[in-house]
């Protein structure tokens, strides 16, 4: 088979905050359908090196790259030139910093540590909100709620329900998504972001409070995703299992900094 696209890659990424390096000089690549995860113990560094990908934090240095092309850089400045304890540091000299909705649009989605849903919403609306992203109409077509909105709104509805229904949820549309037990409200938010259309979907720690078997039915879940909607997949976890079943490559990080690559026999 020809050699996959290369699909995001972090160079030389380092984030400071005052005089602590949380991510050193991190090199990291994910290929188009890939399933590639990030681990390693607590406070290493995982979940800020997800809020560099995202558009959450400024890299104190470093370039991000998505589909061929450079989305994100910076070079220390002010401040951190003099504070700066990482490497690499004359090689960057512009700033790219798109915000996070900008970086949605790109196609990057990502789920959190603690679920993020909209407790007061129904099942259907979250994913609904997903969706948004994709639909363009006029704002005037919306306030007015002209035709063309009604149409929109019934082709969203449509939509969403497809996905729900693909994630096992279509039964529990109506439900405030506060009624959902823990492991049907993972899946909903995994089906919001999805609902985003995003070529790389992060998923962060997506088995945390999970029971045994709710783990093993998200691995299943999460290899489902990369063959039915032809995803690619960087998350970060705990559960080793998980990790070990389902990842084709897997980067260890200890302090901030890489400490191990290859795939999960390698590892």
């Amino acid at each position: 088979t020809a050699m996959s696209e290369q699909l995001l890659r972090l160079d030389h990424i380092t984030m400071q905050f005052g005089g602590v390096v949380a991510v050193d000089d991190l090199e990291l690549e994910v290929n188009e359908g890939e399933i590639v995860a990030l681990i390693g113990p607590n406070g290493a560094g995982k979940t800020t090196a997800f809020n560099v990908i995202t558009g959450v934090y400024q890299p104190t240095n470093g370039a991000v790259w998505f589909e061929g092309r450079k989305i994100i850089e910076n070079t220390p400045h002010g401040k951190m030139k003099k504070l700066y304890k990482g490497q690499n540091a004359s090689k960057y000299s512009h700033m790219i910093a798109p915000t996070p909705d900008k970086i949605t649009q790109m196609g990057i989605a990502r789920t959190f540590q603690n679920i993020r849903l909209f407790n007061e919403m129904t099942v259907l609306d979250n994913v609904k909100v997903g969706l948004h992203n994709q639909i363009k109409y006029g704002m005037w077509t919306g306030i007015l709620r002209l035709p063309a909105y009604k149409e929109k709104e019934h082709e969203m509805n449509r939509e969403a329900m497809k996905l729900l229904k693909i994630f096992d949820l279509d039964k529990e549309a109506d439900y405030k998504a506060s009624q959902l037990p823990y492991g049907k409200q993972r899946r909903l938010e995994i089906a919001r972001a999805l609902a985003t259309d995003p070529t790389l979907l992060l998923l962060d720690e997506p088995a945390a409070g999970m029971n045994p078997q709710e783990t093993l039915e998200l691995a299943e879940f999460i290899k489902e995703i990369r063959d039915h909607f032809h995803k690619t997949i960087l998350l970060i976890e705990h559960h080793m299992d998980l990790v070990m079943g389902i990842a084709d490559r897997i980067y260890v990080l200890d302090f901030g900094k890489l400490i191990a690559k290859g795939t999960p026999e390698e590892i």
